[in-house]
């Protein structure tokens, strides 16, 4: 298939992931890391606002389908991060162990502090899931054993510009820089808005990007090329501070996190 878009670092194609993982197309072991935001929602629950009647279990289905062709995509010593959610965790790992053999795991859990409550009742969420996934050659060494699982910088709740379900390009950033080198190739499968391929783009590294829906493709055509243009100004700010480490004064801010976010 011709990609849908192609500049010196992006690649994006406007198709199925199941119909272009591991073809002629995107071939096995074609990127470095993952960086992938799927459509959670429907395994129940609510994201961004979005709500799903579809069962947990349809989602698992479609997962085991998903995730083989994403462990041959990228290789073995690669690793990376899907935004996910209490119930849609447990589902990503499972389809990593589809064959019942040691492959990509589930390995850590992350927290984007996004600074201000969203949906919920009782409590009102004011973080994002982030699942760190990690190859079965995968060395880790790139992440500080003395960095804090969670991410604080600001995220308005609900802010859909570009995509319902998008995601800050700051924390996105972040992850790249956590799982992979410069020059190296990030995969997402789920581009929707193309925050993945821009984080990617200005880090220094090259990405490939699969979205079904050809409106949201022309969504992150432009954000490319805006970008090729001058970053916004979203898009400029350091995320040098997003995640700290482990300091007595750190630890504090990190537990005072939930009633910060309610006031």
């Amino acid at each position: 298939m011709k990609p849908y878009y192609q500049d010196e670092s992006v690649t994006l194609y406007n198709g199925n992931c199941l119909e272009l993982l591991n073809t002629d197309t995107i071939i096995v072991g074609a990127a470095d890391a993952l960086l992938t935001d799927p459509p959670f929602s429907f395994a129940g629950g609510i994201s961004n606002g979005v709500a799903s009647s579809v069962d947990s279990q349809f989602f698992l289905h479609w997962w085991k389908s998903v995730a083989p062709l994403i462990v041959e995509t990228v290789q073995e010593t690669g690793e990376g991060f899907i935004w996910c959610d209490w119930r849609s965790a447990p589902i990503f790992e499972a389809g990593f162990r589809v064959d019942q053999t040691y492959s990509w795991r589930l390995a850590q859990m992350l927290y984007h502090h996004r600074q201000m409550p969203g949906m919920g009742k009782p409590f009102r969420n004011s973080v994002d899931t982030i699942a760190y996934v990690r190859g079965p050659k995968s060395s880790g060494s790139r992440i500080p054993n003395t960095t804090l699982n969670w991410i604080s910088d600001y995220w308005y709740y609900g802010k859909h510009a570009n995509h319902p379900a998008e995601k800050s390009v700051n924390v996105a950033r972040q992850l790249v820089e956590w799982c992979s080198d410069p020059g190296d190739v990030i995969l997402d499968p789920f581009a929707g808005g193309g925050t993945s391929l821009i984080a990617a783009k200005q880090s220094g590294r090259k990405a490939i990007g699969i979205e079904m829906e050809e409106r949201f493709c022309e969504v992150i055509v432009k954000r490319l090329q805006q970008q090729s243009v001058q970053f916004g100004d979203e898009d400029r700010t350091s995320c040098a501070r997003c995640a700290p480490e482990y300091t007595e004064e750190a630890a504090k801010t990190a537990a005072n996190i939930p009633m910060a976010a309610l006031r």
